[in-house]
């Protein structure tokens, strides 16, 4: 045996059932996020590695829990700064505003003479009451 060690590889549904996710929705995110390139078996059966299994669920933080759209977590991916922790700080430590991604809080819906106070308001009860849905 070679001194690499064997990774973990997940069929879809290992892989689905493992981030809480159903299999269509991960066959959908590989046409959306082309960094989402699942092993393809000469039957063309989906393998999913370690890295792919984070990859999922950095996707579903984005999109569920950090309320982007597919475009938004599409640009957060794809941008240098991309190892934000929970904390909203990037590893140099600069603080990010997630309330920026969200089109509802960007500079443009100023513009637009949407009230910004009170959308951050909403946001922030709309947060209070999925952390008592748990």
């Amino acid at each position: 045996m070679s001194g690499q060690s064997k990774e973990q590889i997940y069929k879809i549904g290992q892989a689905a059932k493992l981030v809480g996710l159903k299999s269509y929705v991960l066959r959908f995110w590989e046409g959306e996020f082309e960094q989402l390139e699942p092993i393809r078996t000469d039957s063309g059966q989906r393998l999913y590695t370690g890295d792919h299994i984070a990859l999922i669920k950095r996707i579903k933080t984005l999109l569920h829990d950090e309320g982007l759209t597919i475009e938004g977590a599409r640009k957060r991916l794809d941008s240098p700064d991309d190892d934000l922790g929970q904390g909203g700080q990037d590893s140099a430590g600069a603080v990010h505003d997630p309330l920026a991604q969200l089109p509802l809080f960007s500079r443009e819906a100023d513009a637009n003479g949407l009230d910004k106070v009170f959308l951050q308001e909403i946001h922030a009860e709309l947060l209070a009451i999925k952390d008592l849905l748990g």
